[in-house]
């Protein structure tokens, strides 16, 4: 009777698992419409979600973020958006990513007052809860790499956030990041579901009017 009992709490156990391990196939599943590579087939949005990455000498974006920035350039001036969001980790001096962000769309015609800088955006889970409770966002096209979207659209909607995804270049091989991203969207999950706060809010910040961005910061 004991062996039966073991053998059918190991088996519960084991479903369990497998169950969890399942769900980021169903998220990629949801995702699946509302990810687009193909600007022709982006409806318009108020604002894109332009999500930070690795920077080089903190003066200028690795190929990964030069990719995302080149992508909403194209969608501001195809009309797709109106604003944009970027969010990024902004935590020290030696590693500044809003500004060279803010300084790259600058140099390619963005005007500088429809751009919004996220300075505490540390993680997806992070911007996503910030574009909400502080920027007060409700539409946005989120720039990032096919393999990260379907987390930050699932993270997005679950902060009433109606979002789609513009899915931009990558460099390194998909297998690498898929399994990091398969774990990821599992942590993303009990996220939303124990609703874990930013590190940091602060005051809201008006969308409506000029630009939140430190001007005084860019270099």
């Amino acid at each position: 009777m004991k062996v039966l009992t073991k053998k059918r709490i190991l088996i519960f156990v084991g479903l369990v698992l497998l169950s969890i391990l399942s769900i980021p196939f169903y998220v990629r599943y949801q995702a699946r419409n509302e990810v687009f590579a193909n600007i022709e087939n982006v409806k318009p949005k108020e604002f894109a979600i332009v999500l930070g990455a690795a920077i080089i000498n903190n003066n200028r974006p690795g190929n990964y973020l030069k990719f995302r920035l080149d992508d909403v350039i194209s969608l501001y001036k195809n009309g797709k958006i109106k604003k944009i969001l970027i969010s990024g980790d902004n935590g020290e001096d030696a590693h500044d990513e809003i500004s060279v962000m803010n300084r790259y769309l600058l140099e390619n015609g963005v005007p500088q007052d429809i751009i919004f800088g996220d300075y505490a955006g540390f993680d997806t889970y992070s911007s996503m809860e910030r574009a909400d409770k502080v920027f007060d966002i409700k539409s946005a096209i989120i720039v990032s790499q096919g393999f990260h979207l379907p987390r930050a659209i699932y993270i997005a909607r679950e902060k009433g956030i109606d979002a789609t995804g513009y899915a931009t270049k990558q460099s390194l091989g998909k297998r690498r990041y898929f399994i990091r991203e398969h774990f990821a969207i599992i942590k993303s999950i009990f996220d939303c579901i124990i609703h874990r706060k930013a590190k940091y809010y602060g005051n809201k910040e008006s969308t409506k009017g000029k630009t939140n961005i430190i001007i005084e910061q860019l270099k």
